[in-house]
């Protein structure tokens, strides 16, 4: 079995190699052959009239973006140059589209900050920004875009965009109070017939105590006399002290004592102390010097008479 499988091989393999060898080569001998010219480097036109020249055909076929090299720019061919190859064989070219474009994206209904994120996707930028008093679109959404959807740009271009300043309410226009002081802020909101609403203390180190960091409504914003404007003003950031740690200190019984319960301790030795001088000590008799109570007992034993002579 082992045999037949190798002798089936040897065949199948010689087949190729006479295939390869002898029958192609002889073939295109017979036929009507040409070298392909070598057009990389030249401009597509001109490649493609090169190449029909010899009675070959010209296919364009992928673009890579290179903004260091022109348009249209032959950076690769198929077959190669100098390549022998059958008359009216077709013949694929590669060109340089230049800068890569980038498709500018619908932003309309889109809020401010996911039309800036889609746009940096695309290494795109915002530009500039009109607001526009809009009933149908909410506030900070976006209205309208200057380059249509759809429109190739370069990267790093500039959207500009119209945003939405929400319904307009009023004749009046809420003043640019961030950065003013305090004083010129409350003035500015009175000479707009508006009023001076909450007034809010921010600790910040970055703006100068008793100016203005932010306010509601913003500017720009439709109000009505007497709308109260809230501001938020900047105080100067009050750094904590940390407070030192309690001394303590440790008790004959292990347990830590803090300076309190020392405190507390104090009066209980202070009675001690205080107690009545003339009051005398109260003892223990089983404390006493046992050495005397044995020789007063021996004094009464000798003390005592011998016998009774009545007896």
């Amino acid at each position: 079995m082992l045999k037949k499988i190798g002798i089936t091989l040897v065949i199948v393999l010689g087949l190729l190699f006479l295939f390869n060898s002898v029958l192609m080569p002889w073939y295109v001998k017979h036929t009507n052959t040409t070298l392909v010219p070598d057009v990389t480097g030249l401009n597509f036109i001109e490649a493609k009239q090169k190449i029909e020249a010899v009675g070959l055909e010209v296919k364009q076929g992928d673009v890579k973006y290179d903004e260091t090299k022109p348009i249209g720019l032959v950076l690769e061919q198929n077959p190669p140059g100098g390549q022998e190859v059958k008359m009216d064989r077709r013949i694929y070219l590669t060109v340089c589209g230049g800068e890569q474009l980038v498709e500018v994206p619908r932003l309309i209904g889109r809020s401010l900050r996911d039309a800036k994120f889609t746009l940096e996707q695309r290494n795109l930028q915002i530009g500039e920004i009109v607001r526009k008093f809009s009933f149908d679109i909410p506030e900070e959404f976006i209205v309208s875009q200057v380059v249509q959807p759809g429109s190739k740009v370069r990267k790093n271009t500039k959207i500009d965009l119209i945003l939405s300043n929400g319904p307009e309410l009023g004749n009046l226009r809420i003043p640019d109070l961030i950065g003013k002081k305090l004083e010129e802020a409350k003035k500015l909101i009175t000479d707009s017939k508006l009023k001076i609403g909450k007034i809010n203390y921010i600790s910040s180190n970055d703006v100068p105590p008793g100016q203005v960091l932010d306010q509601y409504p913003k500017k720009e914003k439709s109000a009505v006399e007497n709308t109260s404007v809230d501001l938020f003003i900047s105080k100067k950031m009050v750094k904590e002290i940390p407070e030192l740690e309690e001394s303590s200190e440790t008790g004959i019984d292990g347990q830590e004592k803090t300076k309190e319960n020392i405190k507390e301790e104090k009066p209980k030795d202070e009675n001690k102390i205080n107690k009545d001088p003339d009051e005398k000590p109260k003892s223990n008799d089983k404390e006493k010097n046992p050495l005397p109570m044995k020789k007063e007992e021996k004094n009464k034993n000798e003390n005592k008479p011998e016998g009774n002579s009545g007896f």
